[in-house]
């Protein structure tokens, strides 16, 4: 039991990764003109886009046309865009998630069977 509860435990820890939005800094024409030509979003990505009117809108893009951006339940236009925050992932936020999940479950596991851990 134990064991299925570990590794369950590591595979969703595993499975999500770390990421974090970055913003594009550019101005909104120049945003405006790199999304039209397919350079800073892409089918697939998680973004957040600030439009003309101040609302912020965070999905994950399920298409991109020379006038829109896609996603489930929400089309924005591209020349509405002022603001885009792009989700990337990160490998050593991810490597350190997991490095000091093993050292937590190390010492869990230490304390559960009564002994003490040699580091």
């Amino acid at each position: 039991m134990f064991g299925k509860f570990a590794a369950l435990f590591f595979a969703i820890l595993l499975s999500s990764g770390c990421s974090s939005l970055s913003p594009v800094e550019m101005a909104p024409e120049q945003v405006q003109e790199r999304i039209s030509e397919g350079e800073i979003i892409r089918v697939g990505d998680t973004v957040k886009l600030t439009t003309r009117d101040g609302e912020i809108h965070e999905f994950e893009v399920t298409a991109v046309t020379p006038e829109q951006i896609v996603g489930e339940n929400i089309d924005i236009a591209i020349d509405d865009i002022v603001a885009v925050e792009t989700r990337e992932f990160s490998a050593g936020k991810t490597t350190a998630l997991a490095g000091g999940a093993v050292l937590m479950w190390a010492i869990i596991v230490a304390v559960a069977l009564g002994g003490t851990l040699a580091l």
